[in-house]
């Protein structure tokens, strides 16, 4: 059935190019569109072998961009891949791999924006000594991911927009590194071309 529809579509716009070369230049009449009028070729949409318009595919903001970083981070510090990072610390602190993961998976459903990163990565004074340490292990293993494990997540992802992930890459490593300095992922500063 679906490629009947392809066929009868196919003939279809066939048979409409044929009549629009039957008729006589001197009866068609052209107008001249303004550029700003007529649609781009970004603009329009392409068509499917099924005959069905497909939708363009939106590239990825700096608010996406951000989504999936979280959850990726999030996912690697709950994988099997942390653990090794997990149990080696420089400073002599240690929280159990269970213990971490019960406190990142209270935090799971927050974790989608710069804001809820940033107070899982920023110890506060109200802190107890345990999420301090939580938050120090955190931090370490994010840094871990976006140096040598994030290039392959991109890469074997469903992201959209792979060059601007990659891109945002070291902006989010020197973020994840100084927490505090943490309150935007674009330069407010517009560049000219």
């Amino acid at each position: 059935m679906r490629f009947l529809k392809t066929k009868i579509a196919h003939n279809l716009a066939v048979m409409k190019a044929q009549e629009a070369l039957k008729t006589p230049q001197s009866i068609k009449i052209t107008q001249k569109k303004s550029p700003l009028a007529s649609p781009s070729k970004a603009m329009k949409s392409p068509v499917t072998k099924d005959g069905k318009v497909k939708k363009p595919r939106k590239l990825a903001v700096g608010n996406n961009i951000m989504k999936n970083y979280c959850r990726a981070l999030l996912n690697f510090n709950l994988s099997g891949l942390a653990e090794p990072y997990l149990k080696e610390s420089e400073d002599g602190q240690y929280m159990s791999c269970e213990r971490f993961r019960e406190l990142l998976l209270a935090r799971k459903k927050k974790m989608n924006c710069i804001k809820s990163l940033r107070q899982l990565l920023l110890p506060e004074a109200v802190d107890t000594e345990e999420i301090k340490i939580f938050k120090r292990q955190f931090q370490r293993v994010c840094g871990v991911f976006l140096k040598y494990f994030c290039v392959n997540w991109i890469f074997h992802s469903k992201v959209a927009d792979k060059m601007k992930h990659l891109a945002y890459r070291g902006k989010i490593l020197r973020r994840v590194q100084k927490p505090e300095h943490f309150t935007y992922l674009e330069s407010f500063v517009k560049k000219e071309k």
